[in-house]
């Protein structure tokens, strides 16, 4: 089924567009690669299911901060589980994909507005650092393709020494950063461990594409030293 051009802006140093089909799918795409559809969304539910478990076992009013909107569906999955409790932050960089996303897909994700839902137009890593010291029980970064840059070259700097020690100083004691990768990526979790987190990396199978697997980067923040 052919898709048609809704809407183009440009971010920094990449050109994003938003795509619709007849059968009322939608895509993103980053300088003419995919970066999302909602045909196939397994792992961003799986990302955003984890996310509100996390946060929910935190006590009734978590918090958490979520890097990156897309299409929607992370946020989604992390609201059923949360199911009106506590506080989600969406930090997406780019004004126009807010948007897209409230004209073409709240509507069917989100009939009625959540309370504790909010929207920021920044960087993630800006939205951390703002919280001050133990702001989130639990962050996602769901910007990319996983802990490099794809959307846009400066989100090289989330994944870095310093934006990890950005990050885990945003999270309370114990809390949890969690990154989407679609693929393996040792060298970001050695550096992670480097930034004072415990590192567990969990597979996420793609029912379209069996064999093939997603994974979810799951880094917990150390006792020593937390806030």
């Amino acid at each position: 089924m052919p898709w048609t051009e809704l809407a183009a802006t440009t971010l920094r140093d990449t050109d994003l567009r938003l795509y619709g089909a007849e059968d009322g799918s939608y895509m993103i795409r980053a300088n003419g690669l995919e970066l999302m559809s909602s045909r196939n969304h397994g792992s961003e539910d799986a990302l955003g299911a984890m996310a509100g478990a996390l946060a929910r076992q935190r006590g009734r009013e978590p918090r958490l901060l979520i890097g990156g909107l897309g299409l929607g569906y992370t946020l989604a999955a992390a609201a059923k589980v949360l199911d009106g409790s506590g506080e989600i932050i969406v930090a997406e960089i780019s004004p126009d994909v807010i948007d897209w996303f409230e004209r073409y897909l709240a509507p069917t994700l989100f009939p009625q507005r959540l309370a504790h839902l909010r929207f920021i137009a920044a960087d993630v890593a800006t939205v951390a650092g703002a919280a001050g010291t133990g702001g989130y029980d639990v962050i996602v970064l769901d910007v990319d393709n996983g802990p490099r840059a794809f959307a846009t070259a400066s989100n090289d700097c989330l994944y870095s020494a310093e934006g990890l020690a950005t990050l885990r100083a945003a999270l309370r004691k114990n809390g949890v950063l969690l990154v989407w990768s679609g693929f393996e990526a040792p060298e970001f979790a050695a550096r992670a461990a480097a930034a004072g987190f415990a590192v567990a990396c969990e597979p996420v199978a793609i029912s379209v594409r069996p064999g093939l697997s997603h994974y979810i980067y799951r880094l917990t923040k150390a006792q020593a030293g937390s806030s």
